[in-house]
């Protein structure tokens, strides 16, 4: 049978690390497997609908180039793909379970349900429905409908025995049917809840594997009973670790960390660091190495590498790759990938001419060792396109040293006599003033990056005295002398 798996997200909320990471394992697998991906949107959650969130979520995916092959955009045989517009078929299998007798009307008002979890608690008793209408008859039903004309639909769980099932990360699984409770499959609204919606289109999508996060263990027997009812084939069951952050805590929805996915693609994460990062969270090859390309993660990743301990989301280890990738990107690569951040920081104008791209190209390649995201190109270039407005405070003592006066004073000399300003005869001529005044290199470097710059670090004095060019240079040393006279 072909493989079949399936994203099938609720668009209540931006989508988070949770999310992603179970389509990039959907993903994966289905294309290692050959199979199909298939995007399905489990929207019938009204109350917490956000509309922002399925494209959210599209944009994600589409980023870290995982196309699905049947969704929305994309169709396909199994659609519609929205389960709003599937109600008809909820309400026939309902139907069909009430027919057989492996589902009920349930009249219980909210405020009984309240009550009774109320006295359950009192009594320190574990909460669940006490199944008050599972065996009305025709008669009373009647009646309870008189009082309630909106009665639920519950399904009639088993009472006796186990229901146990294979994963293929924990091995058998198994819970004991007198601990379950007869859920609730089609709302007083008429919309399905999600157990219920999500065993019937994974039946009638022809889903082969079902891949989720390890909360959804406990709703397995609910599953499992349904598949069973209906007289349907299971799929394949995969839950996958969960995710802790760094402190060891359960990687919660409400965090920023888990919640920010989208922000990772506006600070300048790249997409391909961001599917290694996501892939081996969780999953190992079993070789010792960190970077793997798309075409790589799809032929190694197979369900027997899945942990079946914690995954870590290591924010460091997801820096670290990214500036392992931005590295391996050619000069201009990088050039207009940080484009967009030094147009938005008005570094950049917005229709560059061809001097704006040649010297953003070199203002790029001087970056390229340093940046970790795009986002930081501001910050990490600013000094090339405007002079200091203020300077770092642990490097001013540079300027308050007994020397400077007479360091900055030659580096003007110097500096201002270089007539063919290449990156050779700037360094000569920088030297040239540690060696007359009988200095380290450091003494005068130092001093000379921070009147340039208004910083301690950054990419070599030499190279960026070269490209900020020589009037820049000299009119930045100058304004250094009248701040160290400010000082004293």
């Amino acid at each position: 049978m072909k493989t079949r798996t399936r994203f099938a997200p609720s668009p209540t909320g931006s989508p988070h690390i949770g999310n992603i990471r179970t389509a990039v394992f959907d993903y994966l697998f289905a294309r290692h497997s050959g199979g199909d991906f298939i995007l399905r949107v489990e929207d019938t959650d009204r109350t917490r609908y956000v509309e922002s969130s399925l494209s959210d979520m599209m944009k994600g995916l589409r980023w870290m180039g995982m196309d699905w092959d049947e969704g929305p955009g994309a169709g396909g045989d199994c659609g519609p793909y929205f389960q709003s517009e599937r109600l008809d078929l909820y309400h026939k299998y309902a139907k069909q379970l009430l027919e057989e007798g492996r589902a009920y009307y349930c009249f219980c008002t909210k405020e009984r349900l309240e009550d009774l979890r109320a006295k359950q608690a009192a009594a320190k008793l574990p909460p669940g429905y006490d199944r008050a209408c599972r065996d009305l008859t025709p008669e009373e039903q009647e009646e309870k409908r008189r009082e309630n004309p909106s009665p639920v639909i519950r399904f009639k769980m088993k009472r006796e025995g186990e229901t146990s099932f294979t994963d293929a990360v924990r091995g058998e699984v198994s819970f004991r049917n007198e601990l379950e409770d007869d859920f609730i499959i089609i709302k007083a609204d008429g919309f399905p809840t999600y157990h219920f919606a999500n065993v019937v289109d994974d039946h009638l999508m022809g889903i082969t594997h079902v891949i989720r996060g390890e909360e959804w263990i406990s709703s397995a027997p609910k599953h499992l009973q349904l598949y069973e009812a209906f007289g349907w084939t299971p799929p394949v069951w995969v839950h996958p670790p969960l995710i802790l952050d760094e402190r060891g805590k359960k990687l919660s929805k409400r965090s920023d960390t888990a919640t920010a996915f989208m922000s990772y693609i506006e600070e300048g994460y790249l997409p391909e660091a961001m599917l290694n990062f996501m892939a081996t969270m969780g999953w190992s090859s079993g070789e010792d190495r960190k970077l793997f390309s798309k075409e790589e993660l799809i032929e190694k990743f197979t369900l027997e590498g899945i942990a079946n301990h914690p995954a870590i989301f290591d924010l460091m280890k997801l820096r670290d790759l990214n500036g392992e990738y931005i590295r391996m990107k050619t000069d201009e690569e990088l050039k207009e990938l940080i484009k967009p951040y030094m147009q938005a920081a008005g570094l950049v104008p917005g229709g560059p001419s061809e001097e704006d791209e040649e010297y953003l190209l070199q203002v790029a390649a001087l970056i390229k060792d340093r940046i970790v995201t795009l986002s930081e190109a501001p910050a990490l270039t600013g000094f090339f396109y405007r002079d200091p407005d203020e300077y770092e405070p642990k490097g001013v003592k540079h300027f308050q040293k007994e020397e400077f006066p007479a360091v900055a004073e030659l580096l003007l000399e110097r500096l201002g006599s270089v007539e063919d300003w290449t990156l050779e005869n700037v360094e000569s001529a920088v030297r040239s003033v540690a060696e007359t005044l009988e200095l380290k290199p450091a003494q005068v470097i130092h001093p000379a990056r921070m009147a340039v710059t208004g910083r301690t670090w950054g990419p070599g004095l030499f190279e960026i005295l070269h490209l900020v060019g020589k009037t820049a240079v000299l009119r930045r040393i100058k304004a250094a002398m009248c701040f160290k006279a400010e000082q004293i």
